[in-house]
């Protein structure tokens, strides 16, 4: 008996990425005035960006519903597979809960799911080391009983470029937004508890890299690293330097270059780069 591994689209790993290594996704979606759009398979990062810079009102994102993975599960199930499933914080969107839904639907002790309490790249890493799991030969039991040490040592820090998505979305005042601007804050966001919150606010991004390089090192002393993501949204040239001062720092076994989506990217806007890892 197999083990599929399935997520959701906000892992921000791509469609041919995750297809190479068999790893099945259910995408959310985006809805522009203009329409809906399934994410990463109808709109691709560089046109969701394109559209959202020229569009006044943000456009909203909706879960995965319960029909949509009752679908997928009953699929793999009827192949005589286990499914292992991992996806978006159940505090920030409904996905996990739909998934969690179609497997009392399918009354299913094959079916096993985990609430990543994170998002976006730092899912996408936490994919990547359950594939490693099973690659490596260990059965769902087994994997399973690492989530919570997975899940509690998930860290992502992102350093958003622009507010001005955090003021459209009514998280921010057009008086703190302004004054933001004016003095070139770059606030940097993590998910503890499965939510995001501001970690630090740096001036001008150059701070904001070293900050977040200094909290990788405090988490690694000894400056070697297994895995780590690096993320970028519309801003392959700052993950760059991002990847630069990471390598001159610290031995690192293997890298993600991962783009940050339509999903994650609607709330934080263009500009973000960042680092996932484990503690």
């Amino acid at each position: 008996m197999g083990i599929t591994l399935i997520t959701d689209s906000t892992c921000d790993l791509s469609p041919a990425f995750l297809a190479e290594r068999n790893i099945l996704f259910a995408p959310l979606k985006v809805l522009f005035k203009d329409g809906e759009y399934i994410d990463k398979v109808d709109l691709t990062n560089t046109a969701f960006y394109e559209k959202m810079r020229s569009s006044e009102t943000l456009p909203t994102t909706s879960q995965v519903n319960p029909n949509e993975f009752y679908e997928i599960f009953s699929e793999e199930l009827q192949k005589g597979n286990q499914i292992i499933g991992v996806f978006l914080s159940s505090e920030l969107s409904g996905t996990y809960n739909s998934a969690v839904v179609a497997k009392e639907m399918l009354n299913s002790d094959l079916i096993f799911l985990i609430d990543s309490r994170t998002a976006s790249f730092s899912l996408g890493l936490m994919v990547m080391r359950l594939y490693d799991l099973i690659q490596e030969g260990n059965d769902a039991a087994t994997i399973m009983a690492k989530k919570d040490d997975l899940v509690a040592s998930a860290q992502l820090y992102g350093m958003l470029d622009t507010l001005d998505n955090l003021h459209k979305g009514g998280r921010l005042s057009a008086g703190a937004t302004a004054l933001g601007k004016m003095l070139n804050i770059k606030p940097i966001i993590e998910v503890q508890e499965g939510q995001v919150n501001v970690a630090h606010k740096a001036r001008g991004s150059r701070k904001g890299i070293a900050w977040m390089i200094d909290q990788l090192e405090n988490d690694y002393p000894m400056r070697e690293i297994p895995d780590i993501a690096i993320a970028n949204a519309d801003a392959p040239e700052l993950a760059e330097t991002l990847k630069r001062e990471l390598l001159m720092r610290f031995k690192i076994e293997r890298i993600y270059d991962v783009e940050v989506g339509a999903v994650i990217g609607t709330h934080t806007g263009e500009g973000v780069v960042g680092i996932a890892y484990f503690k």
